[in-house]
């Protein structure tokens, strides 16, 4: 009987699932990927943020280290092409956003970053792919970029010669060796910018001493950028205003970006960018 029983059972129909408990397995999918995608999102973009500050950390360790192995001389800092650039080697050869193929190469091209003829750092990062934040998706002219970051001006500006009227102010600092930069507080010292993906040019972030952004910090991690200190330290910087975040996800247009209202980020920047000048008595 029991063996009856279970050929019994065995040959009757399966039951196919109704229309309503369909609706109630997908509704109960969906609800569960609505709360899902945003934590799995959330851990993404932490992640990104952690590459990132590791880049900043190994770059940081790099520009010490230049510095330590050339009579505490910080590593050339500014902007060229391989033309103008002649015989100094920045830390990279960044240009600016001319359409010419000699300034666009240097943001597609990695031997700008890794040939020892065109790059001080090569011999200290071998890896080009640190100088890329992973949340940088930016194109140019439907190339990946290889650059996201630019060290602030006010470190080692060297190409070209002073810098231009609104990236080096003579009445600031531009640092020149590592002790002057360990005489002024270096963990309040900005070292590595991740810049917005459209507003990277130099191999320096910019940072005007007036009422002005030069170039916009990136706005790829939320309304934060990690940066890196002349210390060693890198963290994230949560921006205030909004209009910061928003010129960051923009189009780039010009380096002269008056700030009409009082930024809290513009003024965070020049506290942290450099130092006055010290003060010179005149010649008897």
């Amino acid at each position: 009987m029991p063996m009856e029983h279970k050929q019994a059972r065995a040959g009757e129909p399966r039951r196919a699932f109704t229309l309503m408990e369909l609706l109630t397995v997908m509704a109960v999918v969906a609800l569960l990927a609505a709360l899902l995608l945003p934590a799995l999102g959330r851990a993404k973009a932490r992640a990104t943020r952690t590459v990132c500050l590791g880049n900043l950390r190994q770059l940081g360790l790099a520009w010490q280290m230049y510095a330590q192995e050339n009579n505490d001389r910080l590593v050339p800092n500014g902007y060229g092409t391989r033309q103008t650039a002649a015989n100094v080697r920045l830390w990279v050869l960044g240009a600016t956003h001319a359409a010419a193929p000699e300034h666009r190469a240097t943001l597609t091209n990695a031997a700008f970053l890794t040939d020892p003829a065109l790059a001080a750092f090569s011999g200290y990062v071998r890896d080009p792919t640190l100088y890329k934040c992973p949340a940088d998706h930016g194109l140019v002219d439907g190339t990946p970029k290889v650059r996201s970051y630019a060290l602030n001006a006010y470190l080692g500006w060297t190409l070209p010669e002073g810098g231009g009227e609104f990236l080096l102010s003579p009445r600031h600092l531009n640092f020149r060796t590592l002790n002057q930069v360990a005489a002024a507080a270096p963990a309040e010292r900005l070292q590595f910018v991740d810049v917005a993906p459209d507003w990277l040019c130099h191999s320096a972030f910019g940072v005007a001493m007036s009422a002005m952004f030069y170039q916009f910090p990136t706005a790829e991690h939320g309304k934060a950028s990690p940066l890196s200190f002349a210390d060693g330290h890198a963290e994230v910087r949560r921006w205030q205003d909004p209009w910061t975040l928003s010129m960051a996800r923009s189009r780039f247009v010009t380096h002269l970006n008056w700030a009409f209202q009082p930024s809290a980020d513009l003024l965070w920047l020049r506290e942290h960018a450099t130092v006055p000048a010290p003060v010179t008595a005149d010649p008897p």
